[in-house]
């Protein structure tokens, strides 16, 4: 379909663009982040060529980047340009050769200015014109956690940076083949893919997305991850269920075996009775992390001799024997760390860890660990902030990492500790970041909190800081971490002290262990956790950026009870959305305002009579609010109280020449102030 538009020929068609970057394995961590870094990355290139389209999607598989684009069309617009040429009081011969060289006639002149000048069509590119830039923009921009380049043979020179070697890139556009050489990587585009790498052979001509999915599943081929992982999960659960077991759930491990596979296949496998005896811990760590297998339960949730394995190929006789020959050796070392870790004592390896740097410049970890000890209060407390980094030292945490805490608990238990004391040494690790879950013990949640915090008073301590994306130490998620701790935690586990208290300790013990750490390290430490408790609040609570200044700007001091921060700034972001807030938030403007930078006047006006019908009407007011006991009348009490303010404050000089008539009148909206900062949550 065609239609004229002004300044030229517009074309418009439902068109479709098919692009496959196929190359050698991309590793599955990388696929989630890369759907949605690459749809954003098209898109953005596609508006930077001025290309028009309805939609841009993304899919992944182990060796292959697709990405779709609907309705892909370029404006074929006329579009000219003002060229000046020679002055009017050129010689003819001059300006004849500026016509000539256009391609105009002299009537085709604009004199301006005493110059003369042509309107010089430009031609617009069609996107077929356009897209090898595009697609050779992409491969350049695309971000990838790690990449690499590749020697090209035929042009002797290094390719662009890709995830890994490309081997071929099919492009379509409206039915029909791109056939162009991007340069970059030394591949000419094509009209044909690639099915399993086992199970299909040949090339597969494909015409349109439509076409190329389905030939593609018939190759086994999975193109939709998300589908893939569903999938996946939906087998394992019913081999599984065929059995009489369950799978332990492992979202993690669901996404990377997925990301393994183009084609799953579905295999149960038994485990030797001799490896069941190992703690349930070990025994699902080592099957994962070194075999990606799953766990498998009894439906009391007691661990099954058997596991669930996901293939790219279907399984043979020799092969399963080969994976349960692995899975043995790979226990076996287990049974044999596990050994040689319970016949050492916790405290034992505690005496060790003088041997392990926590970092360069802050000591060793036996220094943290007395540094923590100078915050700690208990007797359970000093015991587990002793044993809580012994681990380190064993051989199962040397080979899985992972398993830091709790492989201290298991041990822990195993050699008579109490169960306070263990259990704090297994929670001290959590929350590892936004969506972790918190510790369940007080003591645990407490050994948590030292930890993170004495990472976070030293590294700022010492001028650490993170810059842009650049976090190399972590400092946001400890931040984030202690937050969470300090907000949505059942436990106060600040005790009677406040956060102030326990940062100056820590910089206390980090100067009587001769490391100096800057003087505005307490300010520092303050400020970059109040930082992190807006980002919380506003990215992952969903409240209102008005709400949180509002409630953060209301404190004097950095010294505040986080949790009730967080609730005030929830209450207030829920009351934004009624219109009638509005009427407090003026209110309160216009009492803060008049009574200025000299503070609040703390005084009790209940029984004093004022001259004022208005501030008498505003004390009455006041005097009785909240005394119907009906919570949800509160508001609404407030809002009366916020028009009398507004009307009073129109109506009374509240800096009255009478000093003391002044300051009653600026008490009552002391009392004012603090009545919404109580029960609203801002002032």
């Amino acid at each position: 379909m065609a239609r004229t538009w002004s300044g030229g020929l517009v074309v418009i068609m439902q068109k479709e663009l098919l692009l496959e970057i196929l190359s050698e394995e991309i590793p599955s961590r990388f696929h989630r982040n890369a759907l949605t870094n690459s749809v954003s990355l098209f898109t953005k290139i596609l508006n930077e060529y001025g290309a028009s389209f309805s939609s841009v999607d993304s899919y992944i598989s182990s060796r292959r980047l697709v990405l779709v684009v609907k309705y892909l069309i370029k404006k074929m617009e006329n579009v000219f340009e003002e060229k000046r040429g020679p002055r009017v009081t050129a010689p003819e011969r001059a300006i004849a050769g500026f016509l000539s060289a256009n391609g105009k006639e002299e009537s085709d002149l604009i004199e301006r200015d005493g110059y003369y000048y042509l309107n010089i069509e430009i031609r617009s590119e069609s996107i077929t014109e356009l897209l090898p830039r595009i697609i050779g923009d992409f491969i350049l921009k695309m971000p990838w956690p790690k990449s690499m380049r590749w020697y090209l043979e035929d042009q002797k020179m290094l390719s662009a940076f890709w995830v890994r070697p490309i081997r071929s890139i099919l492009c379509i556009y409206d039915e029909i083949p791109l056939d162009t050489f991007i340069e970059s990587v030394g591949i000419t585009t094509c009209d044909y893919t690639y099915g399993h790498r086992f199970l299909s052979s040949g090339q597969i001509k494909v015409s349109d997305f439509d076409d190329y999915a389905s030939k593609l599943e018939q190759n086994y081929v999975f193109l939709n991850y998300h589908k893939k992982i569903s999938v996946v999960s939906n087998e394992l659960l019913q081999r599984a269920a065929e059995i009489g077991l369950h799978v332990s759930y492992d979202e993690e491990l669901l996404e990377e075996v997925a990301g393994l596979v183009e084609y799953p296949f579905v295999r149960v496998g038994t485990i030797d009775e001799e490896f069941m005896s190992l703690p349930p811990a070990v025994l699902s760590t080592a099957m994962k992390v070194h075999q990606k297998y799953f766990t498998m339960t009894y439906p009391d949730l007691i661990l099954a001799p058997f596991y669930g394995a996901i293939t790219n190929v279907p399984g043979t006789g020799s092969m399963f024997e080969g994976m349960n020959r692995v899975l043995r050796a790979r226990l076996s070392d287990a049974v044999f760390f596990y050994k040689e870790d319970t016949d050492v004592t916790l405290e034992a390896f505690a005496q060790r860890l003088s041997n392990i740097v926590f970092q360069e410049n802050l000591g060793t970890m036996a220094q943290k660990v007395d540094r923590m000890m100078s915050i700690a209060n208990s007797k359970d407390e000093h015991r587990a902030v002793a044993l809580c980094k012994a681990d380190l030292l064993t051989q199962m945490v040397g080979e899985f990492p992972e398993l830091q805490g709790t492989i201290g608990e298991i041990y822990a238990k195993v050699q008579d500790e109490s169960a306070n004391v263990s259990r704090a040494i297994g929670e001290h690790h959590k929350p590892t970041g936004a969506n972790d879950g918190l510790p369940d013990s007080f003591t645990g949640s407490r050994i948590s909190f030292f930890d993170k915090l004495d990472t976070l008073v030293g590294l700022l301590g010492i001028g650490i800081t993170p810059s842009g994306s650049k976090d190399p130490f972590a400092l946001r998620r400890s931040a984030l971490c202690i937050i969470r701790l300090l907000c949505d935690s059942e436990y106060n586990i600040l005790e009677e002290d406040n956060l102030s208290w326990y940062i100056t300790t820590l910089i206390t013990a980090f100067s009587e262990q001769g490391v100096a750490l800057s003087s505005d390290t307490l300010e520092s430490v303050q400020r970059f956790l109040i930082g992190r408790l807006k980002v919380y609040m506003i990215d992952k609570l969903s409240i209102p950026q008005e709400a949180v200044e509002s409630v953060i700007s209301s404190f004097d001091s950095f010294d505040f009870n986080y949790k009730d921060a967080v609730a005030r700034a929830k209450k207030i972001g829920s009351l934004n959305e009624n219109p009638r807030f509005s009427i407090i938030k003026e209110a309160l403007k216009r009492a803060l305002g008049i009574i200025g930078k000299d503070g609040l006047q703390d005084l009790d006006e209940r029984g004093f009579n004022f001259m004022s019908p208005h501030m008498e009407n505003l004390k009455n007011h006041i005097n009785v609010f909240g005394q119907s006991g009906d919570e949800s009348k509160l508001f609404e009490e407030i809002v009366k109280i916020s028009e009398i303010i507004l009307e009073t404050c129109d109506n009374v000089l509240i800096h009255d020449p009478d000093p003391e008539m002044r300051r009653r009148n600026l008490g009552l909206l002391n009392r004012f102030v603090k009545l919404v900062k109580s029960n609203v949550g801002v002032a």
